[in-house]
C-alpha cells in the first residue's frame, strides 16, 4: 500500500515485464517489454544510464531485463536468459510439441482501467479458433485491458455448449470450460447466477440476481470491475489447462492494481480472502490505497492462527464468517508500504500479523476530530462561564 505517486504502479510495471519475457518466448502469445519512453528514472532532470529488473523464482531461475537510455553507449550485460529458456523448452514447448501433459502457469495484469468493460455489440469478430498458449497468455500483461476476448471467449463457449447440448439431446450438459468460469462466478458472488449471453442480439452478458435479469452494464462498478477479471481468469485458466479437474486451481501469479478500485469497504475487508478462495494456487501481488485491504488481510493471517481452535459445533452467524474466510499462511505473505524513498514491512514475523504501524492511519484522522471537538468544548465552558 502507499500514496498516490509512492511506485505501487511502478513496481507492477516492472514485474509484468520480468513475466513478458516468459511470454514472449512461447509461440503465438504477446507478451509486454520495456515502453517507448518513460521507464528510465530521471533524477534532476537528468536520466539515468539504464533501467534494470532482476527477479529470481524461488526455484533459483534468475533473469535481467534491461532498458539502455538512448545516451549510453556502453553495452550493459544481460543475464539468466539462457536458464530460463532451457527451462520452458523442458517444462513447456518439448511436451507441447510432444502431445505431452504439462501444466500451463498463467500471468495476468489487471490495471485502474479494468472497470472500463468493452462489450461487443455485434458478432463481427467473434472468431471461434482456439490455441492453448494464446487463449490462456496473449496479451495477459497488458494492464490496460478491457476484457473484449474473454467475453468473446465465453460467448463462443457457449455455442459450443449448446451444439453439445443439441447433439447429446441433453440439456444439463455443461462445457467442462464454461463449468470453471461459473464456478468462479458463483463462489465470488453468491447472489448472482447463470451468467449468459442474451439469444437475441446485440450480444449482452446477462445474470439473475433476486429472480431479476440484469445485464452487466446494469450492475454498479464494483461488480462490473470484479466480474470482468473473474471471468477473464477462470477463462485464461480453463483455456490454458483444460484437461485439469479444477482448472481454477492452476498456477498463476496475477497483479492486480488498487484491488480496491470501486469496492465498499466491507468488501474490500474480504476481497483478498475471495480472491483466494477461487484461486487457491495463485500468487497474488496487489497495491491498494486502503487501510481496510490491509487489515482485511490480518483477519486471513489470524484465521491461520486460530484454525484448529474454531469450534465445530457451535453455529452462529459469527462463526459462519469466520470459517468463510481463507486461511492465509503467514510465510506466504509480504504486506509492504511505500513511499517514493522506502519500503517499510509491514508485518511481524514473530506473530504471523501486520505490525499496528497502520494505526497512525486512523490516528490522524482521530486526532482532526479531537481538535474540533475541543474547540466546541472550550467555547461551550466559555458561553458556560459568561452565563455565569
Amino acid at each position: 500500500m502507499g500514496e498516490n505517486g509512492a511506485g505501487k504502479t511502478t513496481f507492477l510495471d516492472a514485474i509484468s515485464i520480468a513475466l513478458g519475457t516468459i511470454i514472449s518466448y512461447l509461440p503465438k502469445a504477446k507478451g509486454r517489454g520495456f515502453e517507448a519512453r518513460g521507464e528510465i528514472r530521471q533524477i534532476a532532470g537528468k536520466e539515468l544510464p539504464y533501467a534494470r529488473i532482476s527477479v529470481e523464482t524461488v526455484d533459483g531461475i534468475a533473469w535481467d531485463c534491461i532498458k539502455r537510455a538512448r545516451s549510453t553507449k556502453t553495452k550493459i550485460p544481460e543475464t539468466g536468459k539462457r536458464q530460463l529458456r532451457d527451462y520452458l523448452d523442458r517444462e513447456i514447448l518439448t511436451p507441447l510439441e510432444n502431445g505431452d501433459e504439462f501444466t500451463l502457469p498463467v500471468f495476468a495484469f489487471y490495471g485502474v482501467s479494468r472497470a472500463l468493460l468493452d462489450i461487443p455489440e455485434r458478432r463481427r469478430g467473434f472468431d471461434s479458433e482456439s490455441d492453448r498458449i494464446l487463449d490462456a497468455l496473449d496479451q495477459a500483461l497488458a494492464s490496460g485491458s478491457n476484457f473484449r476476448s474473454s467475453f468473446i471467449w465465453y460467448y463462443n463457449k457457449e455455442m459450443e455448449e449448446l451444439r453439445l447440448r443439441n447433439a447429446m439431446r441433453n440439456f444439463d450438459v455443461a462445457h467442462p470450460q464454461l463449468r470453471a468460469v461459473r464456478q468462479c462466478l458463483t463462489t465470488l458472488f453468491p447472489s448472482l447466477t447463470n451468467p449468459r449471453f442474451a439469444v437475441k442480439p446485440p450480444p449482452r452478458l446477462i445474470v439473475t440476481e433476486n429472480d431479476e435479469t440484469l445485464e452487466l452494464a446494469q450492475l454498479s462498478d464494483g461488480y462490473k470491475t470484479m466480474i470482468g477479471l473473474a471471468i477473464d481468469l477462470s477463462r485464461r485458466m480453463a483455456a490454458g489447462n483444460p484437461d485439469m479437474e479444477n482448472s481454477l486451481e492452476s498456477p498463476a501469479i496475477v497483479l492486480i492494481d488498487e484491488v480496491d478500485l470501486h469496492l465498499h469497504p466491507a468488501w474490500q475487508q474480504r476481497v483478498v480472502s475471495d480472491l483466494l478462495r477461487c484461486f487457491p494456487n495463485t500468487q497474488f501481488i496487489l497495491t491498494t490505497h486502503s487501510s481496510v485491504v490491509v487489515e482485511g488481510v490480518n483477519n486471513l493471517l489470524k484465521r491461520f492462527a486460530v484454525d484448529k481452535l474454531l469450534p465445530k459445533s457451535v453455529e452462529s452467524e459469527d462463526w459462519t464468517h469466520i470459517r468463510n474466510l481463507y486461511p492465509l499462511d503467514p510465510n506466504d505473505t509480504a504486506v509492504y508500504q511505500i513511499t517514493r524513498d522506502s519500503q517499510i514491512d509491514l508485518m511481524d514475523r514473530e506473530e504471523g500479523l501486520t505490525a499496528d504501524t497502520l494505526i497512525d492511519n486512523f490516528n490522524d484522522v482521530s486526532h482532526l476530530y479531537d481538535l474540533m471537538r475541543d474547540l466546541e468544548w472550550e467555547a461551550l465552558k466559555a458561553s458556560q462561564g459568561e452565563a455565569g
